[in-house]
This record gives structure tokens, C-alpha cells and sequence, in this order.
């Protein structure tokens, strides 16, 4: 996906020519740990207030933010300035209710008598019409919620401050996620880590890596990699393997080749007796080896000097 595509998904928030309402629904976690939706029930005067705040937000972070950096998840770099198109086939299996959830559907409705704010886990704010609409999902932190049990609110009443009765569900205009047309974008990969299970995609989207690379004959010892990609850190360095670099699709003597005769690279990695694989004996060697199949390493025809392409620098093997 395109940043131009994805401002097209949400051009809805702006629409003149259109209706565009607001549709509210609760992820109430249940006693057997599965999941329900449920419809909130919210006054006409709370929900333009709420559209107003996502409608300044969404302009803000992707209609007039001109430095904002959308890319494929799979391959991205983290900025703090950022977003990004979840491009990995394997879905969080905790985030399934999205991709399961119609927000026109009869859900029932949350109730303060039946049920529990604490046992709220998300919420879904829908923007638009029942043609053209977009879903924000905002992850539900115990902090979230305000205990009337954990602290002494002071509600006024008329002239009179009284007791804060009753639990209070808070909510900001921040965006964790945003699902359109069954695509999901990230805008929050901090929460999608912690909460929704996506460092254990990336080091299983890493796994299926290595067994690309495996494919090559190119590395003796493989299994170091596999157990590297045990931190993420490494594994994402991995996961933003290309299958269709240029790289891989090079026969193994000329990578052999091109490593054994670069100034630099030589010095870091080692290969077998035979001087026909590499031999992964430190950390340093695992990422530069990783970098050699994605195709980092580039030299400049004009100045002669080597560069890593991921971060556009000149290439000093001390970083590495």
C-alpha cells in the first residue's frame, strides 16, 4: 500500500458530499478468556466531539504531515515519525476479532449493570458511512481506566464537589491501529509489540527467511542464524530480507567472490576451509552477512567509497 492509497481509505473524514457518522464499540474480554464486541451506547454531543478529535488527528499525522514516513511493516526502519502497512500474511491472532468485525452488524450493547469496565480491552471507533468508512482500534491500558476505588475524584455537583461514584473509561486521540477493506495499518508498533503478539510473527516470518537463505548452500553453519533471530532485534534485520533481491539470485561463488574482495567486508567474515561458505562465528559476521542478502552494501561510482544503503551512510565496519 501507498501513502496516497491509504489517504484515499480515509479522505471519508473530510468528505462535504457525504454523511459521515461515528459508531462506537467495546472488545470486552469474558471469563473464559475468549472475546465479544459490544455496541456503546454514546450521546449525539460525545460523539461529534470524538469525530472532531480523530478528524484533526488523521489530517494532522497523514493529510498535511509532509515528512511522514508509510512503508511496508515487513521492511520498514522505525522512525518517530511513522506508520505502516502490515504487508506479513500472518495476521496477530489477537487482533482476529478485527478481521472478523462489521461494524454494522447487531452487536449488543455494553451495559453499566451486566457488565465490567476493567473487562474492556479495546476500542473501535468507526468513521463514515455504511459505503465508504474506516475503523480506529485504541488498545485499552489498565491506566486507562479510572478506579473509583483506587482514587478519591472530586465530581462537581451544582456548587458541591461529591465523591466519584463509579468507574471511568478515558480516551484520548491517539490511534494505535486503523483497519480498512481488510487491510490493517500500524500507527502504534510500540502496542502491536507489547499487546497483539508481533514479535513472535517477526521471528517466525524470520524463520521462513532462513530457510530461503538455506536454499542457497551459501552458509555452513545455519543454525547460528536460527538461533539469532531468537532476538528480535536480529530477527527483523532478517525479516526485511527481500526474496526477490538481486542477491539471491546470484550464484554462491560470485557472493563468495564479492565478499573475499571487499576491503572491508573480508575483514568480518570467514569462510570455510574450502573457501566455499561462510562460516557465521561472531555476531558482527550474522549481520553482515544479513545486509549482503538484502543488498545493503553499495559502492558509489563516483567517489568510490562504500556505503550501507539501509541507513544511506558510509560504511564503517566498526557500527556493524
Amino acid at each position: 500500500m501507498e501513502l496516497n492509497e491509504l489517504k484515499e481509505l480515509l479522505s471519508i473524514v473530510n468528505s462535504e458530499d457525504e454523511p459521515v457518522g461515528i459508531r462506537i464499540h467495546l472488545v470486552k474480554k469474558n471469563d473464559d478468556d475468549t472475546e465479544s464486541l459490544l455496541l456503546a451506547d454514546v450521546s449525539d454531543e460525545l460523539a461529534n466531539d470524538l469525530k472532531e478529535i480523530f478528524q484533526e488527528t488523521i489530517n494532522r499525522k497523514f493529510f498535511d504531515n509532509e515528512e511522514l514516513n508509510f512503508s511496508n511493516i515487513s521492511t520498514a526502519l522505525e522512525t518517530s515519525n511513522c506508520a505502516f502497512y502490515y504487508d506479513i500474511n500472518e495476521f496477530p491472532a489477537k487482533l482476529n476479532i478485527l478481521q472478523n468485525f462489521d461494524t454494522w452488524a447487531d452487536y449488543d450493547e455494553f451495559s453499566f449493570t451486566n457488565d465490567d469496565l476493567e473487562s474492556i480491552k479495546a476500542i473501535l471507533i468507526t468513521i463514515g458511512n455504511e459505503d465508504n468508512y474506516f475503523t480506529i482500534f485504541k488498545h485499552v491500558y489498565p491506566v486507562t481506566i479510572v478506579r473509583q476505588d483506587k482514587m478519591l475524584g472530586f465530581v462537581p455537583i451544582g456548587n458541591r464537589f461529591e465523591k466519584l461514584n463509579s468507574n471511568i473509561l478515558q480516551i484520548n486521540n491517539s490511534i494505535d491501529f486503523i483497519y480498512a477493506e481488510e487491510k490493517l495499518v500500524v500507527n502504534n508498533i510500540k502496542t502491536l509489540s507489547a499487546a497483539y503478539g508481533f514479535k513472535e510473527i517477526i521471528k517466525n516470518q524470520a524463520r521462513e527467511k532462513i530457510q530461503l537463505i538455506g536454499g542457497l548452500d551459501l552458509i555452513e553453519n545455519l543454525e547460528e542464524l536460527t538461533a539469532f533471530v531468537e532476538n528480535v532485534k536480529y530477527a527483523k534485520r532478517v525479516l526485511r530480507i527481500n526474496p526477490e533481491s538481486p542477491v539471491l539470485q546470484l550464484a554462491k561463488a560470485r557472493i563468495i567472490d564479492f565478499i573475499g574482495n571487499h576491503a572491508k567486508l573480508s575483514l568480518k567474515i570467514r569462510f570455510n576451509d574450502g573457501r566455499d561458505r561462510i562460516v557465521l562465528d561472531t555476531d558482527v559476521s550474522k549481520v553482515i552477512t544479513i545486509g549482503i542478502l538484502n543488498d545493503d552494501y553499495l559502492k558509489s561510482n563516483l567517489t568510490d567509497l562504500d556505503y550501507e544503503s539501509e541507513r544511506k551512510a558510509e560504511f564503517d565496519i566498526e557500527d556493524q
